[in-house]
């Protein structure tokens, strides 16, 4: 994606148009040079380099990693906004940037849990109700147990620190925290020094940190960097006035200057607009959805695909597990994900005619591109609701033993329901013509599934059918050599040999 800022307007008037072809400006001697061309040669230059960059990365991907991390567990502290009389907000900073810029270690007078501040936000920023500190545990406690501190802890320098004139030496109280609630658990997300393709540009990305949740370490929310273009004259920037006899000229500005820069924001779950936004972590009640640590490849990510994919096929590496629910929550009788104020992870309103698909953490390989999830992943589905109605057909059903039969006489019953009455007979000669009964003796029976014709319409008695039989009862023939005497319920036998 190019910038978005229109140059083509006084002063600048950069009519750079890529489909002209141009890909040298030509001075000339005798011919004045126009801040045009010079605006020009510019955009020529950036336009290779845009397009170069589309064929090795996606728009927003990273390029020079510098680190991405989720951290949960962001303790903070509620503190009083004065101590001993002073008002703390005047020495915060100093405590911050300390051993360049790691923060400060602090002890608790009454627990002796040692700390290190690594940053504070002052109401109303970021959601604080009270001036807040935010610490890493060091040591705990002196009863070995305690790991945060107390309600109305003083907290006591285990370092010096100097602010403006004045200095607070080691073993000077220097906060109190709130009597009530003081200490909990926050969530934050940050970023290391990097470079990322943006807007066809590579563009530097400082070490940035935004709290997610100060007193909560459960976010929902969308974080990633909100792009900003810019045109820099002298006025904002004084550098940019004339320097060549080698101090600022106040009354010569140089040229503007184009500028993207990027900012580490949090967006709401449901807030899709991205027209100016690149998206890096998604998360959901404390759950990753998203977190985009790595490059993302464009073309030359197609090579390495397909060649992946015609030595390996598909294959999957840490397989999903997929379940089902319903996507709206009535809280009545629907046990659905979301209730009917909320939106799915889609950005879509929640109903009866959706169910959701949950895929869990996985990795595999599709098409030769690796599809990888670290968090539980939500798709919104239609759920089947065209209905027709087909009073009578013939439905393929291939189950039980499979005999291919001709020289058909009738139809047989489909038994499905156990009734015995309604069976084939098995026998041990085949019947010589299309009418009358079985032929020879009878060695059994069974139960039909299924039953029609093989591959071809029916023409003649020579035409095949499949039979589908099940239940199937084969007689056993013995012979015995001393007859008994005829009864009418049978008489019971038993083996010699095999009991």
């Amino acid at each position: 994606m190019p910038q978005k800022t229109n140059l083509n307007i006084s002063p600048y008037y950069d009519d750079f148009d890529k489909a002209k072809n141009f890909y040298k400006v030509l001075f000339k001697p005798g011919s004045p040079v126009q801040a045009r061309e010079l605006s020009g040669l510019q955009s020529i230059l950036q336009n290779q380099v845009e397009s170069f960059g589309k064929h090795i990365f996606k728009e927003g991907s990273m390029v020079i990693p510098g680190g991405i991390e989720y951290d949960t567990t962001y303790y903070s502290c509620k503190i009083n906004p004065n101590h001993l009389g002073l008002d703390v907000s005047i020495y915060l900073d100093s405590l911050i940037a300390k051993n360049n810029g790691k923060g400060i270690r602090v002890r608790g007078q009454n627990s002796g849990i040692v700390a290190t501040i690594k940053n504070y936000v002052l109401p109303p920023n970021e959601g604080v109700t009270e001036p807040t500190i935010f610490v890493k545990y060091n040591k705990s406690g002196t009863d070995s147990q305690s790991v945060t501190f107390p309600n109305g802890e003083v907290l006591i320098l285990e370092e010096s620190v100097t602010y403006g004139n004045t200095t607070l030496n080691i073993g000077e109280t220097v906060l109190t925290l709130a009597l009530e609630n003081a200490s909990t658990t926050g969530s934050a997300f940050g970023v290391s020094e990097g470079v990322y393709f943006i807007r066809g540009t590579f563009v530097d990305v400082p070490t940035s940190l935004i709290i997610l949740d100060p007193y909560n370490n459960n976010p929902s929310y969308r974080v990633g960097f909100d792009i900003v273009e810019e045109v820099v004259n002298a006025n904002d920037d004084p550098s940019l006035f004339d320097n060549a006899k080698g101090f600022t000229n106040y009354a010569a500005p140089g040229a503007d200057r184009f500028k993207i820069s990027v900012k580490l924001t949090k967006k709401s779950i449901n807030d899709f607009n991205d027209t100016s936004f690149v998206e890096l972590f998604k998360v959901r009640e404390g759950v990753t959805k998203k977190l985009q640590d790595d490059s993302v490849y464009s073309q030359i990510k197609k090579y390495f695909a397909k060649r992946t994919y015609d030595e390996s096929g598909n294959y999957a590496v840490e397989p999903f597990r997929v379940n089902l629910q319903n996507s709206l929550n009535d809280e009545i009788e629907s046990d659905g994900l979301y209730t009917e104020d909320q939106l799915t992870d889609e950005g879509k309103k929640p109903s009866d005619d959706t169910m959701c698909v949950k895929l869990s953490p996985g990795r595999a390989y599709v098409k030769g591109y690796g599809v990888y999830l670290n968090g539980t992943t939500v798709l919104d589905v239609d759920k089947p609701r065209d209905v027709k109605d087909i009073p009578s057909a013939s439905i393929p059903f291939s189950m039980g033993s499979l005999l291919r039969v001709n020289n058909v006489l009738g139809t047989p019953y489909i038994n499905l329901g156990g009734n015995n009455t309604n069976v084939v007979e098995l026998y041990n000669q085949r019947r010589s013509g299309s009418t009358g009964a079985g032929t020879g003796i009878k060695i059994g029976q069974a139960r039909v599934y299924s039953f029609g014709v093989a591959d071809s319409p029916y023409e003649n008695a020579s035409t095949e059918f499949d039979l589908h039989l099940y239940d199937i009862q084969t007689y056993t023939i013995l012979e015995v050599t001393n007859p008994p005497s005829t009864k009418t319920k049978g008489t019971r036998v038993r083996g010699l040999s095999s009991g």
